[in-house]
């Protein structure tokens, strides 16, 4: 009996060994990315910047009026005021280039950026008005202050509508958008006013470089 027991003590503790073991394999191999850290400490000064869209993919259209222009004016002017601040700014596109959505967190990933921040244009019926934030399903605390804090600040210059930071999918709160659940980094796709709606793109034109520097306050009060 008293044998009996003494192997079933070695059987258990190999087993806590071997588990260990496996847990340490599991980290090493696919380490946790910092996103999923609510106390997210930025490992880098890298911002990424991607301007939804571009080459063959428009985006959405209004008239002659594409997303994918008003995205990139609106990232270039954000690089050049991020860079006055001192920060290395990475853009998925700096011109009219089609880039899969594997691309542009790809190009997030390989340089370890510290935060991931997607600008689009929104679309839908012409009463549909104003700006919203989209965060990943995990809602994390990183996540969060990065949408909020942008979001309060684009309010600040001026929106018709706070449409407010939403998480997961317009389809579900349970899935994600591909940059979201696919960049190792907080990140957000910021969906600044309707193309389809005309005061939306009234308020576009006329505080578009006043959203890129409130875009680029918010990102840096988020690296602090």
């Amino acid at each position: 009996m008293k044998k009996k027991k003494t192997l079933i003590i070695i059987a258990a503790a190999c087993a806590l060994v071997l588990a260990a073991g496996l847990v340490w394999i599991y980290y090493e191999l696919f380490p946790s990315a910092p996103v999923l850290v609510d106390n997210y400490t930025p490992k880098t000064n890298i911002i990424c910047i991607d301007a939804g869209h571009g080459g063959d993919d428009p985006g959405a259209v209004n008239g002659e009026r594409q997303e994918k222009d008003d995205n990139l004016n609106l990232a270039l002017l954000v690089a050049d005021c991020l860079e006055a601040k001192g920060y290395t700014v990475l853009l998925t596109r700096s011109d009219d280039t089609y880039l899969t959505l594997g691309d542009r967190c790809e190009i997030a990933n390989d340089k370890n950026a510290a935060y991931f921040v997607s600008l689009h244009r929104n679309s839908a019926a012409e009463t549909a008005k104003g700006v919203e934030i989209w965060i990943s399903s995990k809602k994390t605390t990183a996540e969060r202050r990065l949408a909020q804090t942008l979001m309060d600040a684009l309010e600040e210059v001026g929106v018709q509508t706070n449409r407010g930071v939403k998480a997961g999918t317009q389809a579900s709160a349970d899935s994600d958008y591909a940059v979201n659940k696919n960049t190792d980094m907080p990140s957000c796709i910021v969906e600044l006013g309707f193309i389809s709606n005309a005061e939306d793109n009234r308020l576009y034109d006329k505080h578009l470089n006043e959203y890129a520097e409130a875009i680029a306050e918010a990102i840096a009060e988020v690296m602090k």
